[in-house]
């Protein structure tokens, strides 16, 4: 690992969230940020594959439909064992980009009937 990119980890590490991290290490951690012509030609090409019920859909690319992120923060499963309640968000800009509540998952790019909100 270089030693530049270890400073920034090592930084993310220390406080555990990327709000408290310098615009230089979001950079690093996230990317440039994509630019509109861009993001309409991914999102125009992402294929969404549907299955029954019990398994959730499959989709050809994961990433955030308002900002183009490809990194998300999980909140982990935030109800007792027998039940299941997790998101995804954007690590950029917040945006719910999956969610599951004790069904499959389900991803907003799975929805741009509905400009993309899952709610």
């Amino acid at each position: 690992m270089k030693r530049s990119s270890w400073r920034h980890y090592k930084h993310f590490c220390k406080h555990e969230s990327i709000n408290w991290v310098s615009r230089k290490t979001k950079k690093y951690i996230i990317g440039k940020k994509m630019n509109t012509r861009k993001l309409k030609e991914r999102l125009a090409a992402v294929v969404v594959e549907k299955r029954p019920h019990p398994e959730g859909s499959i989709l050809s690319d994961y990433f955030c439909p308002k900002c183009g992120c490809d990194e998300t923060r999980s909140t982990g499963n935030m109800a007792g064992y027998p039940e299941l309640w997790v998101q995804n968000r954007c690590m950029r800009c917040g945006f719910l980009v999956a969610e599951a509540d004790n069904s499959p998952t389900y991803y907003a790019l799975e929805y741009p009937e509905y400009n993309y909100e899952l709610h």
